[in-house]
């Protein structure tokens, strides 16, 4: 009778024990697949901002590119008028 009350007790004790470890486990799992399922948010979120900073940057080199050939057309006609001008004042100073 002691015997068989020690076993009860015994297997009861083991059985609460592999219980809590179960629980445990399956919180463990539990929190690894979240971690998991945020990561791979995370992820696609950086590869996003990623994407969008590179198509940002594309779009500011095209709007330098254009600034820099309205630039240039804007210093060639004043070149040009500069080059009008001292001509046209050459050709008064020699007529005076």
């Amino acid at each position: 009778m002691i015997d068989t009350t020690i076993i009860t007790i015994g297997a009861s004790i083991i059985g609460l024990f592999f219980t809590i470890i179960g629980f445990f486990l399956k919180r463990l799992l539990s929190d690894l697949k979240d971690v998991i399922q945020e990561t791979g948010k995370n992820k696609g979120k950086i590869e996003l901002v990623q994407q969008q900073q590179m198509n940002d940057t594309k779009r500011m080199e095209a709007m330098t590119q254009l600034e820099l050939k309205v630039l240039s057309e804007n210093v060639s006609e004043l070149t040009k008028n500069v080059n009008i001008l001292v001509i046209s004042l050459a050709k008064k100073g020699i007529e005076t």
